[in-house]
């Protein structure tokens, strides 16, 4: 009979109607057998005149019509029981999915005017009215599920609930959104989600959506060399290893989420790693879990609210829906949604002037930015036939500069400066920016300093390129590059590319040897020879040098300066610099005076430091005093430098690429020398830019200063070793508008 209910439990509702009345119609017929055979048999007893065999047979009969009955009746039952199940089951099903379905809108939708919040798709639409809204799950014409959002109640509060309000029922859970979900013909089954609705790209320093293999001292406490600094926060949607013979020690301190790994973590192959100063242990998972204190450990990161867990518990989504209770799902859809920048949502956001930039045909490949030999190589190499590399001295074969065919952005103390990959260029003042967004189909590139108070958001569909430091002035400014592709540094604009003189001084000689990187060309005051000063004069020599486009930073480096040494010849150096795309004809028009004028030491690299601005042009002006009281002459080429550079030492903002990770243009020749970066914490502003210096609490790196989020995971970059990572908790008080969404599952109960 058990294998008879499993038969009946995969029939179909029209094949159960006839099985119900074959069985009605077989108790019919045991019905009339029984009354035939028991009639004929009474008339055989009767004859025979036996009365108690008469008696028995009728207690006989009495008892298997009773039975049979009884029998029917229970496979009629059961049958019932399972088709009812079934009907549950595939209302389960389709509520599941329509959770699934309302997650995914959540997250891509392209939202309505004004705010475009893809977030609010079919918030609070019908809901007090107990309405719901039907949705087509497969495309086939019918309404599969209905379902019904509330963007800041956690759950939706019923009719009854004293804090419900027909009106508003905001009770002010913002970063939560409850989401339910039926099937549309039985209403069998309804499921309540809880999602969570904050955009992590502002939590970590690190946010990782792939596996992640941890080299060497990635981790160290503050002030070290380690590629994270401190206790910054991370997050890696995937499984962690450590490389081989690694050592790390993992700082995580204050009172948020420190760290969240939706995966394995291995510990084979790390020399030491520890937690807190702890011995880590093998083959567990760690994340951040608030609710859980069960797992306290005061030896691991109990200070940082986060435990380790063994692989039965790994809740970073629980679905109390069915048995077993509660169900774990960690590392997928289910728990964790990557964001995704929702093209047409920004699009319809920079609607301030000039904040659209139709350049959709402006993607360029990485083939090209790692090598200058693929310019022009298209298509194989390069998306275009536009001159991109440039060499910064013509025959140079180590010393390039790299223009990627793109629209430029250099933020200004009131406006941004736009140009166009054509040659035009905008001015767009910060009270055009409508929602503080600018977005380009294609790539762009920006540098600058972002004054006190702006909050931006630049979109690019392609890549965005940081081609000079980035900077804030003030913590309540902040910005966030979000790139549909890769997030890339380009740090070939270090260097000099033309020299020109307009000024009436003389100009030192061979000026075109300042330009390029260092390669032992020195340009000097003078030729080889005697220069002859009267009495007490003083002279004046001018080279003024080009970049070939505007920089941002806080430091210059004059690479191997010489100090002419005679007793009687006083020389000393002053520089200015101009944003302007040529140098002013009058000294007195140049923007800043960025080394007063001082002699100058003999060094392999002098550092000038002074507070961060924009310039291109740089100007150096010696001044040759003769001190005698008589008319001498002097060998004034004895004073002469290689080359200056201007380093690349920082980058604050948001950063986040969808579908690519951070590069960095490599195919220019040198990599920038580590020594020549500050080491304190110019990068950080605390009440105004700060000063580059040699001295501080902080290592010669290049720092990334706010949070970098990748959909792949970059260690390391040939050459660009000392690239560090810090985190900016100022971007939260101050954080950047309309970052992606990023709407994950929390909880899943069936109501």
């Amino acid at each position: 009979m058990a294998y008879l209910q499993v038969g009946l439990g995969s029939q179909t509702g029209s094949q159960m109607k006839k099985i119900k009345e074959y069985y009605k119609l077989i108790r019919r017929q045991i019905f009339a057998d029984y009354v035939q055979k028991l009639s004929s048999y009474t008339i055989k007893l009767i004859k025979e005149n036996n009365g108690t065999a008469i008696i028995l047979m009728l207690v006989v009969v009495s008892v298997l019509f009773i039975f049979t009955s009884f029998l029917v009746r229970k496979v009629i039952i059961n049958t019932t029981m399972v088709e009812k199940s079934g009907q549950e089951q595939e209302s389960y099903a389709i509520a599941k999915q329509g959770i699934l379905y309302a997650l995914d809108k959540l997250n891509t939708w392209q939202g309505t005017a004004p705010d475009y919040d893809s977030t609010s798709w079919v918030n609070g639409e019908n809901w007090d009215a107990g309405n719901w809204n039907s949705y087509d799950l497969n495309g086939d014409g019918e309404n599969e599920v209905e379902i019904r959002i509330d963007k800041d109640d956690i759950p939706h509060p019923e009719d009854s609930d004293p804090a419900f309000d027909s009106t508003d029922d905001d009770d002010g859970d913002e970063p939560y959104i409850t989401i339910e979900s039926r099937d549309s013909a039985r209403k069998l089954v309804t499921l309540q989600a809880i999602a969570k609705n904050n955009s992590p790209l502002l939590d970590y320093v690190r946010f990782i959506n792939s596996d992640t293999l941890l080299g060497d001292n990635f981790f160290a406490d503050g002030g070290s060399t380690s590629l994270i600094q401190g206790d910054a926060p991370f997050s890696i949607l995937g499984n962690v290893s450590w490389a081989s013979g690694s050592t790390n020690d993992l700082i995580l301190g204050g009172t948020e989420s420190k760290a969240l790994i939706y995966g394995n973590i291995s510990n084979g192959g790390v020399s030491s790693l520890k937690i807190n100063g702890s011995p880590a242990q093998s083959n567990y998972f760690y994340f951040f879990d608030p609710d859980d204190p069960s797992y306290d450990d005061p030896d691991l990161f109990d200070t940082a609210e986060g435990h380790y867990f063994s692989s039965a518990h790994l809740p970073s989504c629980y679905d109390y829906s069915e048995t077993p209770s509660p169900a774990y799902y960690y590392g997928g859809p289910q728990s964790a949604s990557w964001p995704q920048i929702n093209e047409d949502r920004y699009q319809n956001l920079a609607s301030g002037t000039n904040c659209y930039i139709d350049n959709d045909t402006e993607i360029n490949k990485e083939s090209e930015w790692a090598n200058h030999g693929n310019d022009n190589n298209y298509p194989d190499y390069d998306n275009d036939v536009e001159d991109e590399w440039f060499q910064d001295v013509e025959g140079s074969s180590t010393s390039y500069h790299y223009y990627p065919y793109a629209a430029r952005l250099v933020f200004n103390a009131t406006n941004i400066t736009q140009k166009f990959s054509g040659g035009t260029v905008n001015t767009i003042d910060y009270s055009d920016i409508t929602n503080s967004i600018i977005y380009a189909e294609g790539d762009i590139s920006v540098s600058g300093i972002i004054p006190d108070g702006q909050n931006l958001t630049i979109v690019s569909g392609g890549n965005i390129f940081i081609d000079s430091n980035l900077l804030k002035e003030t913590n309540s400014a902040s910005l966030a590059l979000l790139a549909k592709q890769n997030i890339v540094l380009n740090p070939t604009l270090r260097y000099g590319m033309d020299s020109g003189n307009t000024s009436s001084n003389p100009s030192w000689y061979n000026p075109d040897y300042s330009l390029g990187n260092p390669d032992s060309n020195n340009t000097s005051v003078t030729d080889v020879g005697l220069t002859s000063f009267a009495p007490d004069e003083t002279k004046t020599y001018t080279v003024d040098i080009d970049l070939g486009r505007v920089v941002t930073s806080g430091r210059i480096v004059l690479w191997d300066y010489q100090n002419e040494s005679e007793a009687q010849l006083e020389t000393t150096l002053q520089v200015w610099v101009t944003r302007d795309d040529s140098p002013p004809s009058s000294s007195s028009d140049w923007d800043e005076e960025v080394l007063p004028l001082q002699e100058m030491p003999t060094s392999d690299s002098y550092n000038m430091d002074f507070i961060p601005r924009a310039f291109r042009w740089v100007r150096l002006n010696l001044e040759a005093h003769n001190r005698h009281g008589t008319q001498q002459e002097f060998v004034l080429s004895e004073e002469r430098l290689d080359a200056i550079e201007v380093p690349i030492y920082a980058v604050d903002a948001a950063l986040f690429t969808e579908n690519g990770s951070l590069e960095v243009v490599t195919g220019g020749g040198m990599p920038q020398d580590e020594s020549i970066l500050p080491n304190n914490n110019a990068y950080q502003p605390d009440g105004g830019l700060k000063e580059p210096s040699d001295s501080g609490s902080y290592s010669q790196r290049l720092f990334f200063w706010g949070t970098l989020a990748e959909t792949e995971w970059t260690e390391s970059i040939p050459g660009w070793g000392y690239i560090a990572y810090a985190y900016d908790d100022n971007l939260s008080s101050s954080p950047p508008p309309s970052l992606p969404a990023s709407v994950s599952l929390v909880s899943l109960r069936r109501k």
